[in-house]
């Protein structure tokens, strides 16, 4: 998937999961091909699920599979 759709689709999936904050991007140099997301946690949600959570939605969009959860970085 080209990276500027990427980045937008990925960030309208979370927005329509009821995130906010969303911020998403790509890395740079030898991180080029990673994923950068970094949201806000959902109301009485912690750290443990949001994570999971973010990460299958991101997954699901992109179709991003393989190590380190699709090289997808979230925070």
């Amino acid at each position: 998937m080209e990276r500027l759709l990427e980045t937008k689709t990925v960030k309208k999936a979370l927005t329509n999961a009821g995130y906010t904050g969303v911020k998403v991007g790509h890395g740079t140099g030898t991180a080029w091909g990673w994923l950068h997301i970094k949201c806000d946690e959902k109301q009485g949600q912690g750290w443990p699920s949001k994570y999971s959570d973010v990460e299958r939605i991101a997954q699901q969009v992109t179709g991003r599979t393989g190590d380190y959860g699709g090289r997808i970085n979230i925070s």
